[in-house]
């Protein structure tokens, strides 16, 4: 998601959950139920895909959002058609695996990339790297800090729900693994060196039915 579109978004979802405090608590009443229905969290999730330009995770969700709405208001058996949503996450996938091959380079020191039903792959060549975030959710992320002169110390932290991550980092760097695994892992693949880089990078998260890799090589 865009740095400057994140806080909108953030400030968005904290109007939208006070809103509903207040209604739970009785502050506010009269609001129209259809609006504020917990069917309408998959319409939520579908605007922050657009935010993010995840544009299949925008499809996935609205596409769930119209099922619902459409159950609730006709008679569709959800225990009929509960199976589109696999078929929905597995198109997702197939759709992930094209997107992976466009890659995009940028000489940004830091990153946040998200991923929800989707994937990306990215290239970093800053001179100055301080850090980042990675969030894969039901997807998958390959990034490239090969061409990156991290600083002293570097945080990279990592979630991963039922999805994947590749960090593609250079055989040098002296990097310290720190995650929590459920289910799931996050393994140091490159080749060994006998040369460490003074500067030390931290990989610290949690996955869950999901892995990350390093490695030096693609």
């Amino acid at each position: 998601m865009n740095s400057q579109k994140r806080p909108l978004f953030g400030l968005f979802l904290i109007l939208i959950g006070l809103v509903l405090l207040l209604s739970n608590l009785g502050v506010i009443s009269g609001l129209p139920g259809y609006i504020f229905s917990w069917i309408n969290i998959f319409l939520l999730l579908a605007i922050a895909n657009l935010f993010s330009g995840n544009y299949r995770g925008v499809l996935l969700f609205a596409a769930l959002w119209g099922f619902f709405i459409l159950r609730q208001y006709t008679d569709i058996q959800l225990r009929d058609y509960w199976p589109l949503i696999l078929v929905f996450i597995g198109l997702s996938m197939l759709m992930r695996k094209r997107l992976r091959s466009q890659v995009t380079s940028t000489t940004d020191d830091s990153f946040d990339e998200i991923n929800i039903f989707g994937g990306s792959t990215k290239k970093y060549t800053s001179t100055s790297l301080k850090g980042g975030k990675i969030t894969n959710i039901f997807g998958g992320s390959e990034i490239d800090l090969r061409d990156c002169q991290p600083e002293k110390v570097v945080v990279i932290e990592v979630l991963t729900l039922f999805g994947g991550c590749e960090l593609i980092v250079p055989k040098e760097w002296n990097i310290s693994v720190d995650t929590t695994a459920i289910f799931g892992g996050f393994d140091d693949k490159r080749e060994a060196s006998s040369h460490k880089d003074p500067a030390v990078v931290y990989i610290k998260g949690i996955t869950i039915f999901g892995g990350g890799s390093l490695k030096s090589t693609k």
